[in-house]
Formats: structure tokens, sequence, C-alpha cells
């Protein structure tokens, strides 16, 4: 009888034992399950801050010279860049076709005439696959590529997304800056121009607005 007892309290603290174990396994699971849905949830949260602190307007298009110019705006009068890629119905555009008046060199009054002076070029963040670019879209975050198929943009190997610097860098303004930004696309021949707007968070370039103009 007595080795019968220890037996059976041998095997209900075996039970018991397995029964922890499991339990911080599943505690174990749950807390990294929710850590992820909080951290894209987190995410989801800053790129809808940064959607809206972003303005964006065009300002005219030159169809002589195929030069559109645009007015970029941070609502929140800090000093960060844009970033920006421009889909112009084939292709996405290099950075080289992309630039930004410096308004403290311009000694003429005419804006963007003296390139590398008064209009700056854009530089290149990313070049490579729209697959590493990602996109909130219906509350969960989504490759560039699958968001364009779905939504008829153009599809291409290679996405060139551009910095646009803030021209509030340029100039001696202090605190909040209430200054706008005035960029200059050099476009081919095409009927329309969609300009994403990008922001990066860890590294990771996420698409959060698009504004598109329809050319003619």
């Amino acid at each position: 009888m007595f080795v019968k007892g220890q037996s059976e309290l041998l095997t209900t603290f075996m039970y018991i034992g397995l029964a922890v174990v499991v339990g911080v396994a599943m505690l174990s699971y749950f807390s990294s399950v929710l850590a992820g849905y909080r951290s894209q949830l987190d995410l989801l949260n800053n790129l809808q801050i940064e959607s809206v602190n972003i303005f964006v307007s065009e300002i005219s298009y030159d169809d002589r010279a195929s030069t559109l110019w645009l007015l970029f705006k941070r609502i929140d009068g800090s000093l960060s860049d844009f970033f920006v890629a421009v889909d112009v119905g084939t292709s996405y555009l290099p950075c080289n076709s992309i630039s930004f008046y410096n308004p403290r060199e311009d000694s003429d009054g005419v804006i963007c005439n003296d390139v590398g002076r008064d209009c700056i070029y854009s530089s290149s963040i990313y070049s490579g696959s729209m697959e590493r670019v990602y996109v909130p879209w219906e509350g969960s975050i989504v490759d560039f590529r699958s968001y364009a198929r779905s939504m008829g943009f153009t599809l291409s190997d290679t996405i060139h997304i551009c910095r646009i610097e803030n021209v509030c860098r340029y100039t001696s303004t202090q605190g909040l800056c209430r200054d706008s930004t005035i960029a200059r696309i050099q476009l081919p021949e095409t009927s329309i121009a969609r300009i994403f707007i990008v922001t990066i968070h860890g590294g990771t370039p996420y698409i959060v607005g698009v504004h598109e103009v329809a050319l003619g």
C-alpha cells in the first residue's frame, strides 16, 4: 500500500509538472502573439499619423517642357525630409528626374534655372524590388507589389524611392518651420503621374499616401 501510494503521488506530481510546462509554453506563445499584435498596431498608428502629416499639392504642369511642379509641406513643422516614388504609368522614375528648390542659392528670382545650386537633385534611398516596400491596407501590412496589382498601379522589377530635402534645412527659420518645399519632376511622355508618399520606419520603406495627377 505504501509503494502504491508513492506511485500515485509521483504520477500526480508528473501530471502537475506537465501541466505547468504546457501552461508556461502557452503563456509564452500568447505573450509573443500579443507583443507582435501590439507592435503592428503601433506601426499602423505611426503610419497613419505620418500620412496625415504630409501635405502635397500640384502647383503647375508645363506641357511644353513635360515638367510637373509640386508643393510639399509638413503639417507638424518639423525638419524631416520627404520621400517619394513616382509612377508614370510604365515605370518608376529614377531620382535624377526629381529635384527641389533651394531658395538660399537663388540669385535671380527664377526658380530652378541653375541645377546644382538653386535646384538640387533628389537622392536615392532605395532602389529595388516592390516586394520589399510595404503598404498599410485594410488594417494590415502588405507588400507594394500585391497592393499595386490590386489597385491597377504600375508593376515593375524596380522601384526608386527618392529623398526630397525639406526646404527648412536651407532657411534660417527658428522653431517650427512653416515654409513649403517646391519640387520639380521631369516627366517622360505620359498621361498620368502618381506620386507615392513614403515614410521610413525601422529602415523599411512604407507607402502612406498617393497623389495622382492627370496630365494632358
